[in-house]
């Protein structure tokens, strides 16, 4: 087939004109289920079927999730009409943030050791440097006086000024002592080597617009620019998208006005209203035809947005493809919250294996995880304290549901981790009495974990009294909490648990918080830095962190309780719109109540940004109606639990007329018969690195303690130490790319990019140097020796680093390849080099020293080579590790064979990651090393998958078989 044929087949005529059309900007309107991400996945595999470069293709989404759908169904395309699908991965498809990530590291190699703060890592670097930032002088004017209101504002604040491109030094001349902050915060954070989402975008566009060479170089290839959900794109994200179209020859944005939800945070509806005013040559195409819901809810919900709307909304025509039954539309008002509750759950009973047919005509039962309750909030309190989506799941739990809470559980509801919060809280005054650590294990740890040990936990508590209350003096000490998370599960006996998958992954998802906590102190070393990790877990974690039952690969069959924000992009045969009451849904106006003044704030106030608004409160309950596919109910309740004095039903719902609403709450609708039940199974492609894959190969135990449940490891030693050595290397050649350097300038470079976030300077590095000093010097003659040694990669090389994706069966691996291009004397490409850069010694010779792993570091090579030849078309004739701490470099086979079976390797991994088949496949040696050693039962156990193993590896030692599949009855 041609890809003209794919299209017509795979697309409506609407579709397939968008996808097709040359105008050098689209605008596409997509209505609610009209099949956007099918239509711009399919203009992308046009765009390479007729002749476009791969990596002149570079498409934003909202989410990782969003892009993996792209991929597949760019890769389905490109498969039909007979193109390789490993030239995806010289395209990007994937958020706004990853591609600046990646795009800084190429303007200068030292963002490539910058450490990325999302929101609660933010809010934790303003814990730890409080005093320091001067963020104390703005309590008095934060919302209750509260230190943690304070640092919350000031964390809004330096996110609205990058996201709205406005200048730090013009808060100088309106608020001096915000001013300050912000500075401080803006120079702390260069210095300190972190970066948030924000100041990622904020810097890539002010590069571009300042035609940085680095920038211009990294963008050369740039022809056409996809944007999806480009009603939720804020003004710094606007800016980089004109700044690369620019460069590019085509624009074309997707989106639908109606479904610009997140105002709150600054997003810009205008940018998709006004887009044919900005473009007066732009072609517009509208994706009208919904093959989600049914005619009810499609025309409900576009009549209700031009009612509520109106002139502030693009008008549409959209139309159900089809209108299958059986089918309900209500709503329903009952006299109390716990009524509502009781009935949706009912219902839920009720439905449950009620025959459904799919759009290509399968016919399965429903099941729980086909059904959704979305609410406004899932956690503001009621008047009696109990949180917003209590009534609904209380009444699930009592009919034995079982229900997925997103954005709503609290972490601390599971006892097992609540009992970990405790321990740590009992530490907080002093080393705890045999009295208290008794009290603790009686009343709380022992009802979570059965088999804990009162003794080991006595001892673990004196050791950790004694190290966080013994005052500091001298050299600075190493207090990582992490460790006591792990000790403190050792106590509890985790290993002999046999805990639920979901109480692991909560126990993981408190692991995850002292990561956070890890990734911005340097050490936890005095009393003081102890306390204000308690206050965070106490006042931000418990918000902070969604429980989420999701799995690793797929939606559980459970039923989605969410807010409508979290269901974005998601949809579901049967939807409940619950808790529509007046002043909840929609919420009574706001306010914008931050830090930054008025005058520079106000242009986004008077948009509608950073408050709540009527207009973003209708597209909210538009996006939440329009997720239902055959069943829609939306109900309220006049008293709520607490409350006295009854509430009335939302405006929004006295809006929404239609024949096929009904109020009967008693009945069931017509036509509904039974069939099986089975769950609706999504395509999945599993998107992961190698990093992720070596675990399962190493142990599938490993993998899932890693990724399956979210624990993290305690921090070595010298975490970090090979990230800045690398990175020196990187620099070197960006600065040197066509002489080699002397001893002096490798020296410089290596000096400037040094940094360790978790090894503190000593305070007198001359008379007195310490660890930290010693790895620097390390670290420089590293890099010293390096340039000395490999002056001639300097002379006719360059080294860059490529990112790069590699689809595999039913997977995408992903990563970055350091490439050492050889240049002929014209300076066209003659020979490509993967070279691996370890900071780790090797030994004579390296090849039988048995602490290197030559199954990850060959495998990693030959997927790299592997991603060099088909996805960057460099042919890469040659692989190898180099061991920069004794400058030795050892070459991998890279022939056909040797990638063949690493690519067998990693799908036979993934085939187990799919299959939920996680043996523990313990060993000596490799038990002794495993970060979960203390955690694990180490019982020997089975794959239970069909399939036989994969190949042996080519390594530097000859054939070998990968650790998960070496059977002990095989092991001396």
């Amino acid at each position: 087939m041609n890809i003209d044929e794919v299209l017509d087949e795979k697309l409506t005529p609407d579709q397939k004109a968008a996808a097709i059309d040359t105008a050098n900007e689209i605008l596409c309107l997509a209505c609610a289920g009209s099949g956007k991400s099918r239509t711009t996945a399919y203009r992308i595999a046009w765009l390479v079927a007729n002749g476009e470069a791969p990596d002149s293709i570079v498409a934003f989404t909202f989410t990782e999730k969003a892009a993996d759908s792209i991929k597949r169904r760019v890769a389905e395309a490109l498969q039909s009409v007979g193109i390789s699908t490993d030239i995806m991965g010289a395209m990007y498809i994937g958020t706004i943030h990853g591609y600046c990530q990646h795009l800084l590291g190429q303007i200068d190699a030292i963002y490539r050791q910058f450490d990325v703060l999302d929101e609660n890592r933010l809010v934790l670097y303003l814990v730890s440097r409080y005093p320091s930032l001067g963020v104390a002088g703005l309590r008095a004017r934060a919302r209750g006086n509260s230190y943690f209101a304070a640092i919350k504002e000031t964390a809004g604040a330096w996110k609205t000024i990058n996201d709205e491109m406005l200048e730090v030094e013009d808060v100088q001349q309106y608020d001096p002592e915000l001013y300050n902050v912000i500075a401080a915060l803006r120079d702390g954070l260069v210095m300190s080597q972190y970066i948030d989402f924000s100041l990622m975008i904020r810097l890539v566009a002010d590069a571009m617009i300042a035609q940085h060479p680095g920038a211009e170089e990294a963008t050369a290839n740039l022809r056409h620019l996809l944007v999806d959900e480009y009603q939720d794109v804020s003004p710094a994200q606007e800016a980089l998208i004109q700044e690369l179209h620019s460069r590019s020859e085509s624009l074309f944005v997707v989106g639908d006005d109606d479904q610009a939800i997140y105002a709150w945070r600054g997003a810009d509806v205008s940018n998709i209203l006004n887009f044919t005013s900005r473009f007066p040559q732009a072609s517009q195409h509208e994706l009208a035809i919904n093959f989600r819901s049914t005619d009810a809810i499609v025309d409900t919900a576009n009549r209700f947005a031009a009612d509520e709307l109106g002139a502030s909304r693009i008008e549409k025509t959209p139309a159900a493809y089809q209108n299958i039954t059986p089918r309900d539309f209500g709503i329903h008002w009952f006299d109390r919250r716990e009524d509502e509750g009781k009935w949706v759950a009912q219902r839920i009973a009720e439905l449950i294996g009620t025959a459904y047919v799919e759009s290509d005509g399968e016919v399965r039962g429903l099941t729980p995880g086909d059904f959704a309750i979305l609410m406004r909030s899932t956690r503001v309190a009621e008047m009696d304290g109990s949180p917003r989506h209590a009534a609904f799941t209380n009444a699930l739990v009592q009919r034995d549901i079982k229900y997925s809470l997103e954005s709503g559980g609290g972490p601390f509801e599971r006892p097992q981790v609540s009992a970990l919060r405790d321990s740590f809280n009992l530490l907080r005054q002093r080393s705890p009495s045999r009295g208290e650590v008794q009290a603790l294990f009686n009343d709380v740890v022992i009802p979570a974990y059965p088999q804990a040990d009162f003794n080991a936990l006595a001892r673990l508590m004196t050791h950790w009294g004694r190290l966080i209350h013994t005052p500091r003096a001298g050299a600075r000490r190493r207090v990582y909490p992490q460790q006591l998370v792990h000790d403190l599960l050792e106590a509890f006996n985790l290993a002999a648990s046999d805990f639920s998958d979901e109480v692991m992954r909560d126990i993981g998802l408190f692991s995850r918080m002292l990561q956070d906590v890890e990734s911005v102190y340097m050490s936890v070393d005095s009393v003081g830095r102890f306390r204000e990790i308690l206050n965070f877990l106490e006042n931000v974690a418990d918000s902070g962190y969604d429980v989420s039952t999701d799995d690793v690969v797929q939606r559980p069959d459970a039923v989605f309780v969410s807010t409508v924000h979290k269901a974005k992009g998601l949809e579901f045969p049967v939807v409940f719109v619950v808790d529509a009451v007046n002043a909840r849904f929609p919420k009574n106006k706001s306010k914008y109540s931050g830090f930054l003044p008025d005058e520079m704030i106000r242009p986004a106030i008077d948009r509608g940004a950073y408050h709540s608004t009527r207009d973003e409160e209708a597209r909210l309950y538009y996006t939440a109606i329009t997720r239902a596919e055959r069943f829609l109910y939306i109900s309220g309740a006049g008293l709520q639990p607490g409350g006295k004095r009854p509430k009335k039903t939302s405006a929004f719902t006295l809006r929404l007329q239609h024949d096929e609403i009904r109020d009967d709450s008693a009945t069931l609708p017509a036509g509904l018969t039974q069939a099986p039940q089975r769950q609706r199974v999504d395509e999945v492609v599993l998107p992961t690195s190698f990093s992720d894959i070596k675990y399962y190969l190493r142990c599938p135990m490993d993998y899932r303690f890693r990724k399956g449940f979210g624990f993290s490891p305690p921090i070595p030693e010298m975490f970090g130490f090979g990230q800045t050595v690398h990175t020196a290397v990187g620099k070197l050649h960006e600065e040197f790319s066509a002489a080699q350097p002397t001893q002096d300038e490798a020296a410089a470079v290596a000096e400037q990019v040094f940094h360790l976030k978790h090894v503190p300077p000593s305070n007198d590095p001359q008379g007195n140097p310490g660890p930290y000093e010693r790895a620097k010097e390390k670290a420089v003659d590293i890099v010293k020796i390096y340039a000395e040694t490999y002056g001639d990669e300097f002379v006719r090389n360059r080294q860059i680093e490529a990112r790069f994706e590699i689809p595999a069966q039913d997977s995408v691996i992903s990563g970055a390849i350091d490439l050492l291009l050889k240049q002929g004397a014209d300076g066209e490409i003659v020979e490509a080099e993967v070279v691996d850069f370890k900071a780790i010694e090797g030994g004579v010779p390296p090849e039988e020293n048995p602490k290197l792993n030559w199954d990850d570091l060959s495998l990693q090579v030959q997927l790299y080579a592997k991603a060099a030849r088909e996805v960057l078309g460099e042919n890469a004739q040659t692989g190898s590790v180099h061991l920069l701490k004794d400058n030795q470099r050892v070459n991998v086979p890279v022939d056909q064979p040797a990638l063949d079976a690493a690519v067998a390797n990693v799908e036979w991994a993934v085939q187990g990651i799919l299959s939920n088949d996680f043996p523990s496949r313990p060993a000596g040696e490799k038990c002794r090393d495993c970060d979960w050693g203390r955690l694990c039962p180490k019982e020997q156990q089975r794959f239970s998958f069909t399939g036989q193993y994969p190949p042996e590896l080519s390594t530097p030692q000859g054939m070998n078989r990968v650790a998960a599949c070496c059977d002990p009855d095989d092991e001396d």
